[in-house]
């Protein structure tokens, strides 16, 4: 049942993306990544988001990543959120996310599903947004390795669950789709350009935003080559 209301959810908002406002942004992520150990990985990066009046919230984040096995890996993320307001001014807010990420490769195709719980502190704003409060967020993903060629398309589709009481509680609020391609570079450099078509539901009169994403990593150390990722995801709000 829980499937089929994340699929109704899905196919409403889709046809609904033409009738509603939506403001165009562009976010770029630069970071690096290395490995403690065997199976714990670090990385450090910086996010950008920059609107119609320039950068409007900038965050860098630090992350640990632990490989439990070959489909699970849980980590744990660390981000401080510089969000502008009206009068140009930058406000400071503090999140942590635990994530779940479980993953299945078969030849050429990859399909993921990650699960995050976000838990933000010092709020930016009083009222509910699932960018800066807590929220579940639902994320499954699909990657195919074309052969012989550089570049990877991926896809994906993430929904965002507020599980607080009180207005727009308890239900979901937003849905993230995202087109992308990654593009396999020699040595440890990765890049990935994609475009993200966010979408709030369930409210009146919604602003949308329409993403052009550019990510860049750099991964430090010595890494197997079927451990190399294709590319990243920009590690979004």
């Amino acid at each position: 049942m829980k499937f089929f209301h994340l699929f109704s959810f899905f196919l409403f908002s889709f046809s609904s993306v033409y009738s509603q406002t939506t403001v165009f942004q562009v976010w770029n992520e630069l970071g690096t990544s290395g490995k403690a150990n065997k199976n714990l990985t670090y990385g450090v990066d910086l996010t950008t988001r920059i609107g119609n009046a320039g950068v409007a919230t900038y965050f860098p984040q630090v992350s640990v990543k632990y490989k439990l096995n070959k489909f699970i890996r849980p980590s744990v993320d660390y981000r401080m959120i510089m969000n502008r307001a009206s009068n140009g001014n930058y406000l400071a807010s503090h999140r942590i996310n635990g994530n779940l990420q479980f993953s299945y490769v078969k030849k050429r195709q990859s399909f993921g599903f990650r699960i995050r719980y976000q838990y933000s502190f010092n709020r930016l704003i009083q009222t509910y947004e699932p960018e800066f409060d807590q929220a579940f967020r639902f994320k499954p993903s699909y990657t195919y390795d074309v052969n012989k060629s550089i570049f990877t398309p991926k896809v994906s589709c993430e929904f965002f669950y507020n599980p607080s009481n009180g207005y727009q509680g308890q239900q979901f609020t937003r849905i993230r789709y995202y087109a992308g391609v990654a593009l396999e570079l020699a040595g440890p450099h990765n890049l990935e350009v994609g475009y993200y078509y966010d979408q709030k539901i369930q409210v009146a009169n919604p602003v949308n935003r329409s993403i052009l994403n550019l990510s860049y990593s750099y991964s430090l150390g010595e890494r197997k080559k079927e451990e190399a990722p294709k590319g990243r995801d920009a590690r979004f709000l």
